[in-house]
């Protein structure tokens, strides 16, 4: 009886420190997922910035809250394949100070690539360059190789 219960033991540690090293390597690959997704989100920004510092035009605040919808709302788009706008701006705005708003959304093969194609596309670059926006909400999303990307803008 001792030797089965010694064995048992022995079992439940070994399965304990393996299921340690498993969630810790799982906390591991989501805190580098979640840095890769504030890297992706703040280059995406830093571009739309420089586009609109380029043209004298005052630098765009990052919201972080409503920056969690526009990534849910970037992964919606990747998991459907297809680009569409959030269906009522208004509503994921309430709350915050704004008077108007406004959304680009787009996938491409690189940031820089998407940001010269919204600056390609007159509504827009008409967002990006808008003087009565001061704040965004930026969510990035790579799947497949290319990258969905949520920009609300607002003012």
């Amino acid at each position: 009886m001792d030797r089965v219960r010694i064995r048992g033991r022995g079992f439940a540690g070994i399965a304990l420190a393996l299921l340690i090293v498993l969630l810790a390597q799982g906390v591991s690959a989501d805190r580098a997922s979640a840095s890769s997704d504030h890297r992706r989100r703040a280059h995406m920004l830093s571009l739309t910035n420089d586009d609109r510092a380029q043209r004298d035009k005052a630098a765009l605040k990052l919201n972080a809250a409503l920056s969690r919808y526009a990534k849910h709302h970037s992964r919606q788009m990747a998991t459907k394949g297809y680009l569409f706008h959030t269906a009522d701006l208004p509503s994921k705005l309430k709350g915050f100070d704004w008077s108007i708003g406004g959304e680009n959304v787009g996938v491409g093969s690189t940031l820089d690539g998407l940001e010269g194609a919204f600056m390609n596309s007159p509504p827009h670059r008409k967002n990006i360059l808008r003087t009565a926006f001061d704040h965004a909400a930026v969510g990035v999303i790579h799947s497949n190789g290319s990258f969905w990307v949520t920009v609300i803008f607002y003012g």
